[in-house]
């Protein structure tokens, strides 16, 4: 599985509902916040797709890796 934001969805961390909790919640850091917008590190992402779950707008969208 892989993480992607939809950036046509998010609204960045400042205009988050919580305050970027998909950057907080991360267990491997693998989400950074770049320039008040969040950017996934594929390489540190282990697909335990909590970033998706914790995101208020569903702006976080697990997709199989190919």
């Amino acid at each position: 599985m892989a993480v992607t934001i939809d950036e046509n969805i998010c609204n960045g961390v400042n205009e988050c509902l919580e305050n970027g909790i998909c950057i907080q919640s991360c267990p491997t850091n693998a989400i950074d916040n770049k320039e008040g917008r969040p950017s996934v590190k594929y390489f540190s992402c282990v697909d335990c797709g909590i970033c998706v779950d914790k995101c208020p707008n569903k702006a976080i969208i697990a997709a199989r890796r190919s």
